[in-house]
Parts: C-alpha cells; structure tokens; sequence
C-alpha cells in the first residue's frame, strides 16, 4: 500500500517539478520533448520486435508479454513517457493562450 501511495504522489510531483523546470527555460522544453520522442520510438521498436517474434515463433503473445515488459529498452522510455504525458497535460494549463 505504502509503495502505491509513493507512486502515486511521483506521478503528481514529478510532472509538476517538470513543468516548473520548463516554464523557466525554453531549452529545457525542447530536451523534454526530444526524449519523449526518442523514448516513444525505442518502446515503439521494442513492441514491434517483440510482436514479430512471438508472431514468427508461432506462440501467443499472452504468454510472451513478460519478454518485452521487463525489457529495459521498453521500460525506462515507458516510464519517462508515464511522467511525460502528464507534464504535457500540466503545461496546457499553465501556459497563455493567445
């Protein structure tokens, strides 16, 4: 229960500490968009490997799933893109519209 509740509040602080962080430098902003996108095409590469070979193995991808869950080319991306979205989400509201 305690681990959900850390969790839970790094998905809330982490997304703000970012967009604390991007508001002051426009630079910054960029670096958080340039890895959002290299994370999204590495776990995008990992997911499609992984489909063509459970595909070309001829088994289920249910019982393949845990090969590219626990990869950490898939997982690490995934993980700055779990914080990445809700930055993005917390700068729509922060910023001026024109």
């Amino acid at each position: 229960m305690m681990m959900k509740l850390i969790f839970l509040l790094l998905l809330l602080i982490v997304p703000l500490i970012m967009a604390y962080v991007a508001l002051r430098s426009r630079m910054v902003t960029r670096v958080f968009h340039i890895l959002a996108l290299l994370c999204f095409y590495s776990a995008a590469t990992v997911i499609a490997g992984d489909v063509y070979a459970t595909n070309a193995h001829m088994t289920t991808f249910t019982t393949e799933i845990h090969h590219f869950l626990l990869n950490g080319w898939f997982l690490y991306p995934s993980a700055y893109l779990g914080v990445y979205i809700p930055y993005v989400l917390w700068m729509s509201l922060f910023s001026e519209k024109s």
